[in-house]
């Protein structure tokens, strides 16, 4: 079915209230609509990206966002101009395969998977995996929030999400390396990381996948609240599930190789800048837009960026931010000027190519603080200096612009008010440990530079 025939499905007002938005579902927010545009792989093409800019001028508030998982959202969406909006994008080919499969498309893989030929190539897997979700009618009943990684071992991955499922390759060099696989987490890259539960070859992924997801759609139909994969892991034992997929799949999962693996950890803000990879004579081009924030005005020129420089294409990143890809080598200092003269920055030393954060109180009722303004504010005031670890602002405690904790959170308590958290392996808390409550933004600055070891790795230590 191609995308221009897609249809809205029907959906209930509880349906449409819901709090994660989707292309047929605006979730409402104090600011308006959100309309989630899910790419696959982060990829949107020029003409797409200009599509996009001038839907939000017209038909939204011209705040365009890239989300943690490598999406754009468009805020401000009047109910008057959702149909016209949904029609829009559909037509640009921005809409699912089938008209019930836009919540599944949450397939995540490295925003240069495929490129370093000496590593294993695993968008075709990617691909597979991502079309039977949006076509069998039994995943379209998954949670908008379940979602995939499918690794490559790659230099430049989020591997800090947690994900439902997530493959990974033990030796990603090796063609017919086995694949590490786990639910309810992350590959393990350090000492203290949970183990992989087992392993597979490589023609036995796709089927270990989509038994993973069959065991769990069985499981859950009895426990309606059960929305995740975590929600599996903590009433059934780890092993009883490997006997389980082990049945259904008629051959073992069980390695003990796997219990002391640890994936490589991925290169330190390896998005920004320019990426290059062995002897591949084209690049990336990398930078982040200030606060993960767009305005049509931007977007079109980033769309114009890569017709001149690159393939014409843009590749969004989960780290909210944006890789002009296919630049030959001698382009790809002036398309980081450019990049650079459009606001965007692409250093570790630049406060705001280390920061994100939610909509904050302008945009969301359940903030307690403007944190967009706030993090304009902050990286004023901490202003260039050695390279900085990242920075998450939030609104609330449901953290929404991050899943995973970063290296230092700012987590609103009233308005111009923060408690700060370190992060740490053992908590307290979901974020870390608290260095200071309820402090302003100009105690903030100083406390971060007070505390904080800025080095070239981007370490914070307490």
């Amino acid at each position: 079915m191609s995308p221009h025939t897609l249809t809205a499905p029907k959906l209930t007002l509880e349906e449409r209230r819901s709090a994660c938005p989707g292309l047929f579902r605006m979730a409402k927010a104090r600011d308006g609509g959100i309309c989630r545009v899910k790419l696959s792989f982060g990829d949107l093409n020029a003409t797409q990206a200009r599509t996009v800019a001038a839907a939000a001028s017209e038909l939204g508030n011209s705040v365009i966002e890239i989300t943690n998982r490598a999406n754009l959202q468009l805020r401000g969406v009047r109910p008057d101009t959702e149909a016209a909006l949904i029609a829009r994008l559909l037509d640009a080919g921005l809409g699912p395969l089938t008209d019930k499969g836009d919540d599944v498309r949450n397939v995540m893989i490295s925003p240069v998977a495929g490129v370093d030929g000496r590593l294993v190539d695993i968008r075709p897997l990617a691909r597979n995996v991502l079309t039977r979700l949006q076509t069998d009618a039994a995943y379209q009943t998954l949670s908008p929030k379940f979602c995939v990684l499918v690794d490559g071992g790659e230099g430049i991955a989020m591997v800090e999400h947690p994900h439902d499922v997530w493959v990974s390759p033990i030796d990603p060099a090796v063609a017919n390396t086995r694949f590490a696989f786990g639910i309810a987490g992350v590959p393990p890259t350090q000492p203290g990381d949970r183990a992989a539960l087992g392993s597979v070859d490589s023609e036995q992924e796709f089927a270990l996948i989509t038994a993973i997801l069959d065991l769990f759609i069985e499981w859950s139909r009895s426990r309606p609240l059960a929305s995740r994969l975590r929600h599996m892991l903590a009433e059934i034992a780890p092993d009883a599930l490997l006997d389980d997929l082990e049945r259904r799949l008629g051959f073992p999962v069980r390695s003990n190789a796997v219990a002391t693996w640890h994936r490589l950890p991925p290169q330190p803000n390896g998005h920004l800048g320019i990426v290059r990879h062995g002897h591949n004579p084209l690049c990336f081009v990398g930078a982040m837009p200030p606060l993960g924030r767009l305005d049509p005005a931007s977007l079109t020129a980033l769309a114009e960026l890569a017709e001149r420089h690159g393939n014409g294409a843009l590749r969004l990143t989960p780290w909210q931010s944006i890789l002009l890809p296919g630049v030959a080598a001698a382009e790809a200092a002036s398309a980081l000027a450019d990049l650079e003269s459009l606001g965007l920055q692409a250093g570790p030393r630049q406060p705001l190519a280390m920061m994100i954060s939610c909509s904050g109180s302008a945009g969301c009722s359940s903030a307690l603080g403007a944190t967009q303004a706030d993090g304009l504010k902050l990286a004023a005031l901490l202003g260039v200096d050695a390279a900085l670890p990242q920075i998450h602002l939030s609104g609330c405690l449901k953290s929404c612009a991050s899943p995973s904790s970063r290296p230092i959170t700012l987590v609103a308590t009233e308005p111009g008010h923060y408690d700060i958290f370190l992060r740490a392996t053992d908590g307290p808390s979901r974020f870390g440990k608290l260095l200071a409550a309820n402090v302003t933004i100009e105690e903030a600055a100083a406390l971060i530079g007070e505390n904080c070891y800025r080095s070239d790795s981007g370490i914070c230590m307490p």
